[in-house]
């Protein structure tokens, strides 16, 4: 099976500029003709939606802090990472300015309980007909799906048990019977968490995906073959994060069948189109 640039996702622009999550990452990618791109959203203290994977950044004086603890206006008084990041309006503006109208977005929320303004400005620059709701929190996603149920969403999880390292930074929650429900934390704000499904996700997560014709996102390392086939025959499509090299692309288009890879390293674009 050959790899096309619709089996691609630019994970967080990667390999476009020189910061990943960029404003300048994305109208490159947009501009090679990407057709997937996946940025992620942490919020901060104000409510204001920003452009960042992490929850916490290095300040001026080298010190982490959290962006959680801040609001947008604070941020380039603390100096140092924080008034490099776009907000979301800023991107979706840059976006709109591009002139592309066929690319789609995957939109990774990271802090939960402020879906209506994240969802409130995609309506309002008309993107609502190309984005895919992406988290590791199923309360972002069961709250999404209230708001926008005609929307695709998909959950990422661990689907073996995660090492130390990975313990070390996040919260670590266990599925039961591989069931991920719902809760009554509806705001969670500035942390790193996600969920350990051992195989494929049953009851509410599972049938909140097929219903939106949505996905999974699982690690590169963690994939099986009989992980995929359960998912589509669940009819949930599969992608996995993430790759610098074609050749593990097309090995594993070959032999597990994924339907769309993150893409970490931007020669593997330019190796499709040759």
């Amino acid at each position: 099976m050959s790899i096309c640039l619709d089996d691609l996702i630019s994970h967080r622009f990667r390999g476009f500029s020189t910061r990943e999550n960029s404003l300048e990452g994305l109208r490159a990618a947009l501009a090679f003709g990407v057709k997937h791109l996946e940025f992620d959203i942490r919020v901060a203290a104000c409510g204001t939606p920003m452009i960042y994977h992490d929850e916490s950044a290095k300040d001026g004086r080298g010190r982490k802090r959290r962006l959680a603890d801040f609001t947008a206006a604070d941020y380039q008084g603390l100096g140092g990472d924080f008034p490099l990041f776009p907000t979301f309006e800023a991107l979706l503006q840059a976006i709109v300015g591009s002139g592309n109208t066929q690319s789609r977005f995957l939109i990774d929320i990271k802090d939960a309980g402020f879906e209506v303004e994240i969802a409130s400005l995609v309506r309002l620059y008309r993107l609502h007909d190309r984005v895919t709701y992406v988290s590791w929190v199923p309360e972002a996603l069961y709250a999404m799906h209230t708001i926008e149920p005609d929307i695709a969403l998909s959950f990422s999880h661990w689907c073996k048990s995660p090492g130390p390292l990975v313990r070390s930074v996040h919260k670590v929650f266990h599925a039961h019977n591989g069931r991920v429900p719902d809760s009554e934390r509806r705001y969670i704000h500035g942390e790193r968490s996600g969920w350990f499904v051992n195989g494929p996700v049953k009851g509410e997560m599972r049938n909140l995906l097929a219903a939106s014709a949505g996905s999974v996102c699982v690690p590169v390392s963690m994939v099986s073959r009989a992980l995929v086939d359960a998912y589509h025959d669940a009819g949930i499509e599969v992608s996995t994060f993430s790759y610098v090299e074609l050749r593990k692309v097309q090995q594993h288009k070959k032999m597990m069948n994924i339907d769309l890879y993150f893409i970490d390293n931007k020669k593997i674009f330019d190796k499709i189109i040759l």
